[in-house]
C-alpha cells in the first residue's frame, strides 16, 4: 500500500471514530445526568430475551428504555430532545415490560394484496384472535401504564430484576 493509500485509510479511520462518538454532541439544555442502570427480565431464574422495558417517571426526564438481550437484561438508555445517553436519570420510576406474542402470518403479501377490504379486516381480526389466544411469557399487567405494579428508585448505578412469575396470575 502506497503512502497516499494509507493516509487516506486513516483519514477514513478517523472520520468513522468521530462519527460513531457523535462527533462530539453534547447533550442538549436540560438533559439530566444518568448513572448506568439495567432491568433484568426474569422467569425465576431464566431470562427472558426481546422484552421491551420502559421507564416511566412523573419528573418527565425523557424517554427511558432498553430491550432485554438473551440474559434477559436491558441496558437502559435515555432519550432527551432526540439526543440518547446511557443510563437513567436519578429518580422513581414505574417499570413497564412488553413482550407481546405473535402468530405467523399464514397468507403471503401477494395474497394479501388481492384481498378486498373486508375479506382484508377478516384475516386480520381473525389474526389478532390467534395472537390473543397465545401463552404470554410476560403477563400484560407488566405493559399497563395506569397499573403496572414494578416501581423503583434509581439513586445510583444498579439493577432493578422483574420476576414475571410473581406476577402471572394478576
Amino acid at each position: 500500500m502506497n503512502r497516499t493509500s494509507l493516509l487516506r485509510c486513516a483519514a477514513l479511520a478517523a472520520l468513522v471514530c468521530a462519527a460513531a462518538s457523535g462527533c462530539g454532541k453534547s447533550a442538549p439544555d436540560g438533559m439530566p445526568e444518568t448513572v448506568p442502570f439495567s432491568v433484568k427480565v426474569v422467569d425465576g431464574s431464566k431470562g427472558i430475551a426481546d422484552v421491551q422495558v420502559v421507564m416511566d417517571s412523573e419528573a418527565g426526564v425523557g424517554a427511558v428504555s432498553g430491550t432485554t438481550n438473551s440474559a434477559g437484561v436491558a441496558e437502559m438508555k435515555t432519550t432527551f430532545k432526540n439526543f440518547t445517553a446511557k443510563g437513567v436519570p436519578v429518580g422513581d420510576y414505574k417499570v413497564r415490560c412488553i413482550k407481546n406474542p405473535t402468530v405467523d402470518h399464514w397468507k403471503t403479501e401477494e395474497e394479501l394484496n388481492k384481498m378486498d377490504l373486508g375479506e382484508r379486516q377478516a384475516y386480520f381480526d381473525e389474526w389478532q384472535k390467534k395472537n390473543e389466544a397465545l401463552d404470554r411469557e410476560v403477563p400484560k399487567i407488566l405493559e399497563d401504564f395506569d397499573n403496572c405494579p414494578c416501581k423503583t428508585t434509581v439513586s445510583g448505578e444498579g439493577e432493578f430484576v422483574v420476576d414475571v412469575a410473581e406476577y402471572k396470575d394478576k
